[in-house]
């Protein structure tokens, strides 16, 4: 035994409950699966760590140019019901139909409505711990939360939690980063500042000027994993003030002592860039900070499934017989150097011929161990262009719908989520799907 380990002794574990299909985080894919499989007749339950539904809606409120599938679709219709999603259209740039901006607090209240309306039980501010196995094959997930460990039975486990925590803790095999050097896409340190006069600021000159002076000063410290930054001018780049949001450079979201550390430096920086503003630059005087910030990873784990999208089923617009989840967003790496700049010809090389979609295989949602699982969302089988491409939040939708929608059908059949003809299962979703358009007039 290693001296940093130690033996407690074993404990007993109630049982809380027992689902016909357990899903596992309450992001963009978890929503999609627990919709499909509570609308389908199954005993969900969703299980989600925050006080609230939609993941990182909360802190990216925005749905790039892809398909985003029937429950997508429902979304959206709701939230412009509420004047709380706005449509921006670039027929030269953005696949149709567009990209949505979105209120993401109206997001998370229709998500719960839809949860709800589809007869799905939920755990929220609840941790989904790691698999529990019953002779060899996923039947519940051991979950933590303040009525203490517990275990929920399943007949399905479904992993949507983005990192692949569950599929991980049952011994699922997986990749990370990229295959060369380990290197993982950039993450997003996202926050926001509200009451700045625009008219009233200081020349560009004048800006870069002070923010050098607050840093040489000590009054503001740039945070270690922060990218693409003069260290002594930040948070001034480029003619402006960068107040939105920083990219994070070498933060892996599966080791919590690196993220949290990056998250640390990131909100204290914050507090010191309000200061700064408040009691330095003219038109901030009654700036406020609108939120602390939050951190938005792109990318950690992708498993082992039983087929593996690449990059080249994405440029060739690669169609399967089990092919779920169709997607046309370019494969979009945010990697430092000698990664791709986004140049608009490498856009234009890197998706799908003009007009034309791939398919993500049902395959790619299906470990290769242990039987009784599936997984959606950005952490399926893929490679890792593929992986830029797909792991955009309608396209996560839509294969945590086809998850979902899988594990019903599982159920219903008495099989393994292996055991289910693909093809069927494609055939049952895309039954009334067509590639969106652009509306008749731009927004």
């Amino acid at each position: 035994m290693a001296v940093n380990e130690i033996m407690l002794p074993a404990q007993s574990v109630r049982v809380a409950g027992e689902y016909d299909v357990v899903v596992c985080g309450g992001g963009p894919a978890g929503v999609g699966a627990a919709i499909a499989a509570g609308r389908l007749g199954r005993r969900v339950l969703l299980i989600e760590m925050q006080s609230r539904l939609g993941g990182l809606m909360a802190a990216v409120p925005y749905f790039c140019d892809s398909p985003g599938g029937p429950i997508f679709d429902e979304l959206i219709e709701r939230l412009l019901e509420l004047d709380a999603a706005h449509l921006r259209v670039d027929r030269e740039r953005f696949h149709p139909p567009g990209r949505y901006a979105i209120g993401p607090h109206a997001a998370a209240a229709i998500l719960l409505e839809m949860v709800r309306g589809a007869g799905v039980e939920l755990l929220l501010g609840t941790v989904a711990e790691s698999a529990w196995l019953d002779d060899g094959a996923a039947a519940g997930v051991l979950v933590v939360n303040k009525a203490g460990r517990s275990l929920v039975r399943a007949r399905v486990v479904i992993d949507c939690t983005a990192d692949a925590d569950i599929a991980a803790s049952a011994g699922t095999p997986f990749r990370q980063g990229d295959p060369d050097d380990g290197r993982i896409q950039h993450g997003n340190f996202r926050w926001s500042v509200k009451g700045i006069d625009s008219d009233s600021l200081p020349s560009a000159d004048r800006l870069e000027a002070l923010c050098r002076e607050a840093v040489a000063g000590g009054a503001i410290r740039m945070p270690d994993a922060v990218y693409g930054f003069d260290p002594a001018c930040f948070p001034f780049r480029h003619g402006s003030l960068v107040l939105g949001g920083w990219e994070l450079l070498h933060v892996d979201p599966t080791d919590p002592v690196q993220t949290t550390e990056a998250l640390v430096q990131c909100q204290l920086a914050g507090l010191q860039i309000l200061r700064f503003l408040r009691e330095r630059v003219a038109g901030c005087a009654e700036c406020r900070m609108e939120s602390p910030g939050t951190f938005a990873p792109r990318e950690s784990r992708r498993i082992e499934g039983l087929y593996t999208v690449t990059g080249a089923d994405v440029l060739a617009g690669a169609k399967f017989e089990d092919g779920v989840a169709p997607a046309w967003f370019y494969t979009d790496l945010h990697d430092p150097p000698p990664g791709p700049a986004h140049t608009w010809d490498y856009i234009l090389a890197n998706q799908p011929p003009p007009g034309d979609w791939y398919e993500i295989p049902y395959r790619c949602l299906v470990p290769v161990e242990p039987p009784g699982l599936l997984v959606a969302g950005r952490c399926i089988s893929a490679e890792r262009l593929a992986h830029g491409s797909l792991r955009i939040m309608p396209t996560c939708i839509f294969l945590g719908q086809a998850a979902g929608t899988a594990a019903a059908r599982a159920v219903e059949a008495g099989v393994r989520p292996h055991e289910l003809d693909g093809a069927a299962l494609k055939a049952e979703l895309l039954a009334d799907w067509r590639p969106p358009v652009y509306p008749s007039t731009d927004a």
